[in-house]
């Protein structure tokens, strides 16, 4: 086997997008029609060109449709974005999944072995 090859590191955690998009009869906002699936793509090239221990899970509606899109890191923060899909926003949430897994890995490197 030629090149260097390592092991996959399994995720520590999952950040969750609500893709939902609504069929607009009732003309109400939905994180699908604000840009969820583009922001979802975004944050998963970025987790992965880190290395980030994480994955994003596309999901189904977080019941806060007028103030997405939302998304929830697992065990950390939950965002209502307002429909801001900036590379500020963007940064915001990439400087909290950072955090999250760093966390992560410090509580993981304290456990003791079996």
């Amino acid at each position: 086997m030629e090149g260097e090859w390592s092991m996959p590191v399994a995720p520590l955690f999952t950040v969750r997008i609500c893709i939902n998009k609504r069929l607009n009869t009732d003309r109400l906002p939905s994180c699908g029609g604000r840009g969820s699936r583009g922001l979802a793509d975004a944050l998963e090239r970025l987790i992965t060109a880190e290395r980030i221990p994480a994955s994003i899970t596309r999901g189904p509606c977080m019941n806060n449709c007028m103030n997405g899109p939302n998304l929830k890191i697992q065990g950390a923060d939950y965002f209502n974005l307002q429909g801001d899909l900036s590379d500020a926003a963007i940064e915001n949430i990439m400087v909290k999944i950072r955090a999250e897994a760093e966390r992560r890995k410090a509580l993981a490197s304290q456990d003791p072995p079996p």
